[in-house]
């Protein structure tokens, strides 16, 4: 039998670890094997018994502490029991809830708050496919299976057009998803599993659940038949593809919900099928930049919604102005979205600024929102406590900016992209700075 040698080594590129050495054979093995010492036995022994190397990767989690931050012990009663914990929580849960707080360098608290939070998500998926498969059964009706909508061919030749284009909603859907799938891609080939775990985290529950299926919920079920089998269409392909994304996370709800959709013959299991891969042709950062641009318009007004405390189901009358044609033009194509998904009766759109004075404003650099305020819900001491915050937050970042970008050190030696963002970023908040000190000034006139 050959020797069999074990010891510290470092690559050219400063990497250490180990090297075990068979004969004329050698393996090098990552540094983070030293940080458990049974692993240079492992590797040492199958060399010399078996002669073959028992695995390429070793990866080490950080420690599990309980909710207490205490270190678990049997002898001091602080052991958490996972079968107990899988029963309470679900095993999918309590995997995912491990895999997002697996960050290299911190210890994973096992809470039940964080438990729950996981638990919760599963939640989520399970009824987001349930609502679609509840309202596809009322679109059967109409002469259209599942299978027309849904089969393997039919998914992968998503996005679907109507009406001679891809709605713009739809267009930015997949440019989210081919942007996770390179997320969690490359997060998993580095063993980085907590960025993998939070990146369709927020695809699944942000983008596809709050934004997407709420936007096109109308369209499911109603007159135009086109958009409506677009819309089917564009749903199964971008829910299969999050089901593959969640499947390493969260095996058994995403094996159930996969068998759920049709399937090519002979597939038997979604561990066995295609991991997603990276589409260039889903990428479209116009799209992004569009749909981006709705979002902040109908977080904005929803804000203002809440800050006065109106009734959620109360329709009210708002008003956008932007010096900027294209966001005029983007805000004008998607209006009866913005209107039903903001609760609103109207949306004015023009170019002039908006007054103060009445109601309560939004700003950007890109835009204002304003909705008047309604008799019962002015409270002009709270609207100025929040923009005087909100301008001593911006007159501290501008004046962080303006000393950094004027040290010439700094200057000198940033790249010139940085630089460049920096002086936008200052430019776009100072404008911003004008416009909350202008409203500020309107508004004490009310008092």
């Amino acid at each position: 039998m050959h020797e069999v040698r074990v010891g510290e080594a470092e690559t050219g590129s400063g990497r250490a670890g180990y090297v075990v050495q068979l004969g004329s054979v050698a393996v090098f093995h990552d540094g983070m094997a030293g940080r458990d010492g049974r692993l240079p036995e492992i590797l040492s022994d199958e060399f010399a018994y078996h002669r073959k190397v028992p695995f390429r990767a070793v990866y080490l989690h950080s420690l599990v502490r309980t909710g207490g931050g205490e270190k678990m012990s049997k002898s001091k009663g602080t052991g958490l029991d996972p079968v107990v914990l899988n029963q309470q929580y679900g095993t999918d849960a309590m995997r995912f809830c491990l895999a997002s707080m697996a960050a290299p360098g911190t210890d994973i608290v096992l809470s039940d708050d964080r438990l729950t939070s996981a638990r919760n998500f599963a939640n989520k998926i399970w009824n987001a496919s349930r609502f679609l498969f509840l309202n596809l059964d009322k679109f059967e009706q109409s002469g259209v299976s599942l299978g027309e909508l849904a089969a393997p061919e039919i998914r992968a030749k998503a996005p679907y057009a109507a009406g001679g284009q891809v709605a713009l909603v739809d267009q930015w859907l997949f440019a989210r998803l081919a942007g996770t799938i390179d997320l969690v891609n490359e997060a998993l080939r580095n063993y980085r599993f907590h960025e993998a775990a939070q990146g369709v985290y927020q695809f699944f529950w942000g983008d596809f659940c709050d934004w997407y299926i709420e936007w096109v919920k109308p369209e499911l079920l109603g007159a135009n038949r086109e958009r409506a089998i677009a819309a089917w269409r564009n749903l199964f392909a971008a829910l299969d593809a999050a089901l593959r994304l969640l499947h390493p996370f969260m095996p058994f709800i995403t094996e159930e919900l996969w068998h759920q959709l049709p399937q090519r013959e002979g597939a038997k299991s979604i561990a066995l099928d295609s991991f997603p891969e990276g589409r260039g042709d889903w990428k479209n950062a116009a799209a992004q930049e569009q749909f981006s641009l709705i979002q902040e318009v109908m977080i904005a007004l929803r804000t203002i919604r809440a800050d006065m405390k109106l009734d959620p189901r109360k329709k009210v009358a708002a008003e956008f102005a932007s010096a900027d044609e294209k966001a005029r033009k983007v805000i004008q194509a998607n209006l009866e979205g913005i209107a039903r998904l903001a609760a609103l009766s109207e949306l004015k759109i023009g170019t002039a600024g908006l007054a103060q004075a009445g109601g309560a404003v939004r700003s950007t650099s890109r835009f204002d929102v304003r909705i008047a305020y309604v008799a019962e819900s002015i409270d002009v001491a709270a609207e100025t406590t929040r923009l005087r915050k909100e301008i001593e937050g911006l007159e501290k970042a501008i004046a962080g900016k303006e000393k950094q970008l004027g040290d010439g050190t700094f200057r000198s030696r940033a790249p010139e992209k940085i630089v460049r963002g920096l002086e936008s970023t200052l430019a776009e908040q100072k404008i911003e700075l004008q416009k909350l000190r202008t409203r500020l000034e309107e508004l004490k006139t009310t008092a």
